[in-house]
């Protein structure tokens, strides 16, 4: 290197913004990629390939594959690379039995503690999430994200640290069924109302102070969901033969 080059802490910041733009728009377009169904479960990535696509140098992509990672849409395997998850409908119903037994505990002990400015953001979060939902050009994706934050304000709240990881590990692993299911769901007028119907009665029990009646809203949302899983074609869900 030119001793004679000065090399600012402007520059350095503008290099690290291009790396992380890059790589948030690589792994948007494979979140895209995902849902459009371009992209299947189980799907090998592989990272000089995506970076001749997109016409960018590995290390975005690398990026981009890591972040795919920890929000439960792909894993690295030894000696193979990273892939998309795969998902069987039982694997999709354990998820859901294992939320159950979890996230009705945690909102119940949030509800004990969520001070009136706590409730007043939370209202701001679910008021966004209401708009993004009635939208006629509607983002799963968007919605996704806007849901998952809704909850987990709530989740943080109850101070139980430990079990809040268990939880976002769970809905790490349920991420890509989420996606898949959310681009179809979101088109049901009838079941955006229902999510807001949701959201909204979740609110009213923090309101109160109720943990008891937040924790059976969760409960019975979470067991009707893991009864009613969507999609019985392989497009969806592999076999449940591994």
């Amino acid at each position: 290197m030119d001793m004679n080059v000065r090399v600012t802490m402007k520059e350095i910041n503008s290099v690290e913004i291009q790396h992380n733009t890059l790589s948030n728009l690589v792994l948007n377009k494979l979140m895209d990629w995902i849902m459009d169904g371009k992209l299947h479960m189980g799907e090998k990535l592989n990272t000089e390939e995506l970076a001749n696509q997109f016409n960018v140098s590995r290390m975005p992509i690398r990026e981009a594959l890591n972040n795919l990672e920890k929000i439960g849409l792909a894993e690295s395997i030894p000696y193979v690379g990273t892939r998309l998850v795969s998902l069987t409908k039982e694997d999709v119903r354990q998820i859901y039995i294992a939320r159950r037994a979890i996230e009705p505990i945690v909102a119940s002990y949030a509800c004990e503690k969520i001070t009136d400015e706590q409730i007043a953001e939370l209202e701001t979060i679910n008021e966004t999430y209401k708009q993004m939902i009635r939208k006629e050009d509607i983002s799963a994706k968007s919605v996704y994200m806007q849901n998952r934050y809704y909850h987990f304000f709530i989740y943080k709240i109850s101070g139980l640290d430990r079990l809040c990881t268990i939880i976002e590990s769970l809905w790490d692993n349920l991420s890509f069924f989420k996606l898949i299911y959310g681009q179809t769901y979101i088109i049901n007028r009838e079941s955006c109302e229902k999510m807001i119907q949701e959201h909204d009665s979740y609110l009213e029990a923090l309101k109160k102070r109720d943990g008891e009646l937040l924790s059976n809203l969760l409960s019975d949302n979470l067991d009707y969901r893991s009864k009613h899983i969507p999609y019985e074609n392989s497009a969806y869900f592999v076999s449940n033969d591994k």
